[in-house]
């Protein structure tokens, strides 16, 4: 009887520290460096994280991936920002949960390669959409091997492709297009 208390207690001290450290993530906005002066990834950031991000880092472009929402203060708000800063913004659509083809891939990374540098790219959490287009940039873009270009898509940006969890699509999207190109170089 006291191994199976011992277990639950290990069960859930587990799950709340899982818990307080996607929280902890989320709260500092998920924001990291994919390529120094070229390419960032972020969470949905306010108004005023956005900006403080466009100084710090000079960003020139912002790529959402969550699609147009326009009439959501979330969407309005960053478009006024990026107008406000001259910041150039795109939004493509892709779902954390619905397989992304080679086709979505090619046109997502036709817009990383021409938006201007800096670009800052995100999602709502910062983890899914954008782990997978910033695997996709490390390894087409900048040549990462496939496994190194993966570590995007990890539990360090709050992804979770575990335990049945439809995220996984995002992580089946990479290494599909992995296999359509061999050799990144």
């Amino acid at each position: 009887m006291r191994s199976i208390r011992i277990g639950i207690v290990a069960v859930g001290l587990t799950a709340g520290s899982c818990g307080a450290y996607w929280g902890a993530i989320q709260y500092q906005g998920n924001f990291h460096t994919v390529e120094e002066g070229a390419f960032y990834r972020s969470a949905q950031l306010g108004k005023d994280e956005l900006q403080a991000a466009i100084r710090e880092h000079q960003i020139r472009s912002v790529l959402n991936l969550r699609g147009a929402h326009p009439g959501q203060a979330w969407y309005d708000g960053e478009l006024a920002v990026s107008q406000a800063f001259g910041v150039a913004h795109y939004d493509y659509a892709l779902s954390a949960h619905r397989f992304v083809t080679r086709e979505q891939i090619v046109e997502v990374l036709g817009i990383v390669r021409d938006a201007p540098k800096p670009l800052l790219v995100h999602c709502k959490s910062g983890a899914d959409r954008t782990g997978l287009v910033s695997a996709l940039y490390r390894f087409a873009g900048e040549g990462a091997s496939a496994d190194q270009a993966d570590r995007e898509l990890s539990l360090v940006y709050g992804h979770f492709p575990y335990l049945a969890s439809r995220s996984k699509a995002m992580d089946d999207s990479f290494w599909a297009f992995v296999g359509t190109q061999g050799s990144p170089g």
